[in-house]
C-alpha cells in the first residue's frame, strides 16, 4: 500500500489523528495490564515467585512492554508500531521457547497457548502496520487511493 504524508489541515481535521477506536482500546487494555501487574507485585509477590523464574520473565516482559506501548502511544512516537510489534514477537517466541524447554509433549497446552498468542500478535502487528488509524496517529500519513 502506498502512503502520503498528511497536511497540517488534514491532521487537525481527521478523527483518526486522535487517539480513539481500536487503538484507544488497545492502550486502555495495556494500561490495565500494567495496573494488574503492579498490584500483583505489590500485594501478592509470593504468588508471582511461585510461577518460576522463566514465567516471571515472561510476565514482567509483558508488563514492561505494555507500559512502553502506553507511553510511546501517548507521546505519538513514530516507531511505536514497529517497536511494539517486535517486542510482542519476542515475548511470544520466548514463551514458546519456555514451553518447549519444559518438554513439548508434556506441556503441549502451553504450545497451543503460544500458537494462539502468535495468531493474536500477527493480527495486532497487521493492524499497526496497515490500518488507517495507527498510520494517521503515529506516522501522520494516509493511504493513496
Amino acid at each position: 500500500m502506498k502512503w502520503r504524508d498528511l497536511t497540517a489541515e488534514e491532521l487537525a481535521a481527521i478523527p483518526e489523528a486522535r487517539l480513539g477506536g481500536t487503538l484507544l482500546a488497545a492502550v486502555l487494555l495495556a494500561a490495565l495490564l500494567c495496573l494488574v501487574a503492579v498490584a500483583g507485585w505489590l500485594f501478592a509477590f509470593d504468588r508471582f515467585r511461585e510461577i518460576g523464574s522463566r514465567y516471571m520473565v515472561a510476565v514482567s516482559f509483558a508488563a514492561v512492554l505494555s507500559f512502553v506501548f502506553v507511553v510511546m502511544t501517548l507521546l505519538r512516537l513514530r516507531h511505536t508500531p514497529v517497536a511494539i510489534a517486535g517486542g510482542l514477537l519476542v515475548w511470544v517466541l520466548y514463551r514458546g521457547g519456555v514451553a518447549i524447554s519444559y518438554g513439548a509433549v508434556a506441556h503441549w497446552p502451553l504450545l497451543v497457548d503460544m500458537l494462539g498468542e502468535l495468531v493474536l500478535a500477527a493480527g495486532f502487528c497487521a493492524y499497526m502496520a496497515g490500518a488507517v488509524r495507527p498510520n494517521v496517529y503515529y506516522r501522520r500519513r494516509l493511504p493513496v487511493r
